[in-house]
């Protein structure tokens, strides 16, 4: 019997955790040939989350449970649950059922069955979104495998199940700044895409504003891409050539033609442009130079609070002494 471990990232999940976990039980008690864990991270709630969590961890032996000492992020957390899997296999899924359990044995069939590496969903439509929300997803993906090898197919979310050695993989890029659409992509491996619509949630509310989805796309685009920094070579080139052109054409105007050379419209507009580019090439730089400077400090991803995993190990070392 394989073990399967279910990674499930919480930020502020206290109005809905408990019900997650008896809808996900009631899909997994339909898969006797599997053994089930859960690995709940606690990303800092706010909330009562580790205390529902504790609470869990109690009624069912199959809860692990990691708090983080603040809020590191989702995909901190999801590094943090996959470094304490020891399973077969790792399914990565959202505590809101957004992710639908139900799909459980579909997935886990494409990969004990059907030779896959992984098996993951791609969002064809989402109940309630806005078109602005939607047509700014559609972009960047577009955007994304545009400037990137790493391709990522329209849609794609992290709900999914992953062999231990796709895993272990991933737990070899131990980057600071994560985008993990982008690293499960990047390690390779075959995956089955199958895709399926998400509802909105039942309980509690999202803390995803568009405003973190536009830093975490942009994550997204300067991890896997330099194509930005080769744009500001590229401008700079297109620049420099219509300079050129502009100044030989003025030399011609005034040294043959006599012609007056444009004064203060033409100086204040070039030079308005020019700042424009350069603030923005700035800009660019330094965002690929802030996330060396963030790299290079080589903190942790995150740090723990507290863990029922200690217990485990407390039980075993009883055990052999």
């Amino acid at each position: 019997m394989s073990l399967i471990d279910i990674v499930v990232p919480c930020y502020n999940e206290e109005a809905g955790l408990r019900h997650f976990v008896e809808v996900t039980n009631s899909v997994i008690e339909g898969i006797p040939e599997h053994k089930f864990r859960y690995i709940l991270v606690n990303d800092g709630s706010k909330d009562k989350t580790y205390l529902i969590m504790k609470e869990l961890a109690n009624q069912f032996d199959n809860i692990k449970y990691i708090s983080f000492s603040r809020n590191f992020g989702k995909e901190a957390a999801m590094y943090a649950g996959f470094q304490h899997t020891s399973g077969d296999y790792v399914i990565v899924m959202d505590a809101d059922l957004q992710h639908p359990p139900q799909m459980f044995p579909e997935m886990i069939k494409e990969v004990t069955e059907n030779g896959y590496d992984c098996c993951a969903l791609r969002r064809t439509a989402r109940e309630g979104e806005s078109k602005f929300r939607e047509t700014f997803s559609k972009l960047f993906f577009r955007i994304q495998n545009a400037l990137s090898e790493t391709k990522m197919p329209y849609g794609a979310v992290d709900y999914r199940i992953m062999t231990r050695q796709m895993v272990d993989s991933i737990l070899e890029l131990s980057e600071a700044q994560r985008f993990s659409k982008g690293l499960f992509s990047w390690v390779g491996f075959n995956t089955k895409w199958l895709p399926f619509k998400t509802v909105d949630r039942e309980l509690g509310q999202t803390t995803w504003s568009f405003w973190k989805l536009f830093k975490y796309a942009l994550d997204g685009i300067t991890s896997f891409s330099v194509a930005p920094l080769r744009f500001i070579s590229g401008m700079g080139i297109v620049i420099f050539i219509i300079a050129l052109i502009y100044i030989i054409i003025t030399l011609i105007q005034t040294l043959i033609f006599g012609i007056d050379v444009p004064g203060y419209a033409t100086t204040l507009i070039v030079t308005l442009f020019m700042g424009g580019i350069m603030e923005f090439s700035i800009g660019i730089v330094g965002e690929y130079l802030g996330r060396i400077f963030i790299e290079t400090k080589d903190r942790p991803i995150y740090i723990i609070h507290h863990t029922n995993f200690d217990e485990d190990e407390k039980e075993t070392k009883e055990k052999n002494d």
